[in-house]
């Protein structure tokens, strides 16, 4: 009788989701900056925007960066990806 609830137990939590590496409550928010030249994070200045994008991974948040700055096509823009609790 057992063994039979322990093979149970295994087989269905055997497909459960892994957990989140970056813990629960955790997402990723997109904020772009115009710097004063190209390339140098020394002077740059957040754009503000009524709602910041968020991900759920550093992954999902570059790849919007990425796209985002392709978009504008603008070497004084910069985006950065911060870890933030939700709230």
């Amino acid at each position: 009788g057992v063994a039979l609830v322990v093979a149970a137990v295994l087989v269905t939590h055997r497909g459960s989701p892994a957990p989140s590496p970056e813990g629960d409550g955790v997402v990723f928010v997109y904020f772009p900056s115009l710097c004063a030249a190209p390339g140098d994070a020394s002077d740059c200045q957040e754009i503000p925007r009524p709602a910041r994008p968020a991900f759920s991974t550093m992954a999902e948040c570059s790849a919007y960066a990425d796209v985002e700055l392709r978009r504008e096509n603008n070497p004084r823009l910069m985006g950065s990806c911060m870890k933030q609790r939700e709230g």
